[in-house]
């Protein structure tokens, strides 16, 4: 009799053992889907990081050129102003290319 009642005990159960293998399974996919999307979206957040500190170093390399550029610009603009002035251009004669004025005598020692 004490055989019967521990059969009887263990048919009778909340869920059938197929329903709670079945639940199981599926609880196992939510948790492995979810683990799975958790990955993918710090794999993207990661990469998205890496990509914004690789925009941010290739700016602030532009923005050093523009710096650049930008005294280039004034520095050419002063050498124009400059050779407007006919003083200037003869220093610049007279320094780069070795020219004299006609009565000029130029005296060069030699080391």
């Amino acid at each position: 009799m004490n055989i019967k009642r521990n059969k009887a005990k263990k048919s009778i159960s909340r869920f059938p053992r197929q329903h709670r293998e079945n639940r199981y399974s599926l609880y196992r996919l939510i948790s492995s889907l979810g683990i799975f999307i958790i990955i993918a979206l710090a794999l993207i957040i990661g990469v998205q990081y890496f990509q914004k500190l690789k925009i941010e170093q290739e700016l602030a390399e532009y923005e050093f050129r523009l710096q650049e550029y930008e005294q280039r610009q004034a520095d050419l603009k002063l050498e124009i102003e400059r050779l407007q002035e006919t003083d200037y251009i003869e220093a610049l004669a007279r320094e780069r290319l070795g020219l004299v004025k006609p009565e000029e005598v130029i005296f060069q020692l030699e080391d």
